[in-house]
């Protein structure tokens, strides 16, 4: 924990973005008497009310557009994730020397608990909550949150107490945490994601290994040993570096038949037994490793991470059973937003697959799709606004593509084209945003059709 001045009734902040984030943030300054202005390109009506006691307990607000003095004029930013950091009034702010944060780096700054820190392409959230399982089981109490669930600062503002925080960190949190310092630090893997948003890919894997950055020699490194862009950086890492890994002998968590072994300099070795994991698929191997490292070195015992291991079940939207209709298996990975999620998704099956892909387009290559279904058949059916690079990119690279104007119309045609024993599955490779609010609502209309399905 670093603290810093931030807070005192004198200065004046300026909070960029009204997402829940945001929203939680102008609530703690305020209630810390600081003067707040917030900003937002959404105006009033978008918020529907989420606004009004914000505006009671005193928060300016400038909606509908930026003005510049409010980002010249202000002692602080707080930026909330979703914000692009080269908009001009945010570069108008730095040539006058002003700080720029965001919430995860302010609220980290406000607590003095050890931290685990979470950031990889794809595997975050589940990995997070697993580590948080694995330490309530041990009977003590961790914040789980961040990029999921509830923000670290308006956990701050309902006086939450814990032991121990357990955060999912995006790479756009880390690039407004210039402090953040994880006592365990976790990169689960990297893949082409966020092109739309980052100069290069160069860039994109700059900001997840960010997170070890400002690790001292004690604190810890997790790392995936699998994945190549990993092994090319472990060297620069400063922390104690912690490799897991599938199949390395000298990793020091490592798959062994049906079971885990675990191996930390100065602790006792250990296995757990993978039979009875609720996880499936080799992503969630991954994701188990690297929690059960996370948790061994906060100093949670075997028993607690095994009990663990086999009774957490995981998310909804994340390779989710829907239904069998007609020997058909419907899938809901809407959560996959990113080509690496897709793939992983693919993997876990080795029958045919009839992909529903698309939504807002993240600009990177759709290639390691078509690979991955190579050989396991089925076909691709492209929508939204992406739609027409996904089918462009695919169609002559996979036996069948189609192209849709939305989902609804998509998800009929694979209907339509699967045959028993096939898989449908929503795994989307972008973000919603084009036609839906957020990827829970886009999986939610997903299942919608399935129930609708007639018998």
């Amino acid at each position: 924990m670093s603290a810093d001045n931030l807070g005192k009734s004198a200065e004046k902040v300026l909070v960029v973005g009204l997402g829940i984030s945001g929203r939680a943030v102008c609530a703690l300054l305020r209630a810390r008497g600081v003067k707040v202005v917030a900003t937002d390109i959404r105006d009033r009506a978008a918020f529907n009310g989420a606004l009004d006691s914000l505006e009671k307990a005193g928060c300016e607000f400038r909606l509908g557009g930026h003005l510049v003095e409010d980002f010249t004029s202000a002692d602080r930013i707080i930026v909330s994730p979703g914000i692009p950091l080269d908009i001009g009034p945010l570069e108008a702010a730095r040539l006058r020397g002003r700080e720029i944060i965001g919430e995860l780096e302010w609220a980290w700054r406000r607590v003095d608990l050890p931290v685990i820190g979470v950031t990889g392409t794809n595997g975050k959230t589940t990995t997070t909550a697993l580590i948080g399982k694995m330490i309530e089981l041990a009977g003590r109490k961790p914040f789980v949150g961040g990029n999921i669930g509830t923000p670290l600062s308006q956990w701050i503002a309902d006086g939450g107490k814990a032991d121990l925080l357990v955060l999912e960190i995006s790479s756009f949190q880390l690039d407004t945490a210039p402090r953040f310092r994880p006592d365990a630090a976790i990169v689960l893997n990297i893949t082409e994601d966020h092109l739309d948003r980052y100069k290069d890919y160069e860039a994109y894997i700059d900001s997840k290994f960010s997170i070890f950055g400002r690790q001292r020699p004690e604190d810890y490194a997790i790392v995936n040993g699998d994945d190549p862009l990993c092994q090319e950086r472990i060297s620069q890492i400063p922390g104690k570096v912690l490799v897991f890994s599938t199949s390395e002998p000298s990793a020091n968590a490592r798959v062994v038949g049906d079971s885990v072994r675990v191996a930390i300099p100065g602790r006792e070795t250990f296995e757990l037994d993978l039979s009875g994991a609720k996880l499936k698929g080799a992503h969630n191997l991954e994701n188990i490793m690297a929690a059960a490292l996370a948790a061994s070195v906060m100093g949670v015992p075997r028993s607690s991470i095994q009990e663990a291991v086999n009774t957490f079940g995981g998310f909804a939207h994340r390779v989710e059973w829907v239904r069998t209709w007609r020997g058909i298996d419907f899938y809901d990975d809407s959560k996959g937003t990113n080509t690496g999620a897709v793939v992983k998704a693919l993997e876990g099956f080795d029958r045919p697959v009839n992909l529903l892909l698309g939504g807002r387009d993240k600009l990177g290559s759709y290639d390691p799709i078509a690979r991955a279904l190579e050989g396991r058949g089925g076909a691709v059916f492209a929508y939204g606004e992406a739609g027409p690079r996904i089918y462009e990119q695919l169609r002559r690279k996979v036996r069948t593509a189609r192209l849709f104007p939305d989902l609804g119309q998509a998800f009929a045609e694979a209907v339509l084209l699967a045959s028993p024993g096939e898989v449908v599955l929503l795994s989307p490779a972008c973000s919603s945003f084009d036609q839906y609010e957020s990827y829970s609502q886009r999986g939610d209309h997903f299942k919608k059709l399935v129930a609708e399905l007639e018998d």
